[in-house]
């Protein structure tokens, strides 16, 4: 910007200095006829001032080129400073661009980071509640196991019906976990964030690409878990349909969980 100012400021001397040449050449122009005049007018004068006045009308002439010489010079120059002064704006509105790009991305950044990290909080949280569906799964299959005991057996009906709704507001929960992590999948692969996410891809955030790597893990432990919850879905469907028969052995500690009708279940 400096430079374009002083390209303005040399522009602007060079065409008050056009105007004062031309000024200056109007006079002389004004003076050379004025003389011419008084020469036609004079006949009767003497040799000394016809000589005089030769000597005159070729200072004016010579006045006259130096002038229009100067004048040319300078028209020369603002010629110059007048194209040096147009590839400085194109220059500028380049660079103008650069700066409109760079603030999109910029925001296409910031953007993207906010739609990872609620993709990563999502995420863990639905693995949180994919888990407590996995142990609460378990413990309902656990509760098809009767003992001698009458009083614990109705203590698990009791906690069975509880756990029964727990289980179906923890499925709830992860249905409206999915269909928000659906739609921030929608946001991230739309036409403009895949245009501004390529725009210099060796120079992405590293914050974001931390919380990617973060959301990556969590997802590959939220599958492990949704294949373990899968597993479990079905022998509790399988006891459900046949609640006479035992669970299969080691699936109460899938996730760390020993009930303590398990001991009455195996006396």
């Amino acid at each position: 910007m400096t430079d374009y100012q002083a390209l303005q400021n040399a522009q602007a001397e060079s065409r008050g200095q056009i105007q004062r040449l031309e000024e200056k050449l109007r006079v002389t122009a004004n003076q050379l006829q004025a003389a011419q005049a008084d020469r036609y007018t004079s006949h009767d004068a003497n040799v000394i001032e016809d000589s005089d006045m030769s000597a005159e009308k070729m200072k004016l002439k010579q006045n006259i080129e130096e002038t229009t010489e100067k004048l040319l010079k300078r028209e020369k120059e603002v010629s110059t400073l007048t194209s040096q002064l147009e590839a400085l704006k194109s220059q500028i509105g380049a660079l103008e661009g650069k700066v409109r790009l760079g603030e999109k991305r910029t925001e296409a950044l910031a953007k993207d980071k906010m739609r990872v990290e609620a993709e990563l909080d999502i995420s863990q949280e639905l693995l949180k509640k994919e888990k407590s569906l996995n142990e609460l799964r378990v413990l309902l299959l656990e509760s098809h196991r009767h003992s001698r005991d009458v009083e614990k057996d109705l203590n698990r009906e009791v906690h069975k019906a509880e756990w029964k709704v727990k289980e179906q507001k923890l499925q709830d929960d992860i249905k409206t976990l999915r269909e928000k992590l659906l739609v921030l999948g929608r946001e991230r692969s739309s036409p403009d964030h895949r245009r501004y996410s390529m725009l210099d891809p060796m120079a992405l955030d590293s914050e974001v690409n931390r919380l990617r790597q973060r959301l990556l893990s969590t997802e590959d432990a939220l599958r492990n878990a949704l294949d373990h919850n899968q597993q479990v879905d079905q022998l509790v469907q399988a006891m459900r349909r046949c609640p006479d028969k035992s669970p299969v052995h080691g699936a109460n500690s899938a996730n760390g969980i020993h009930p303590q009708e398990s001991e009455d279940g195996q006396r």
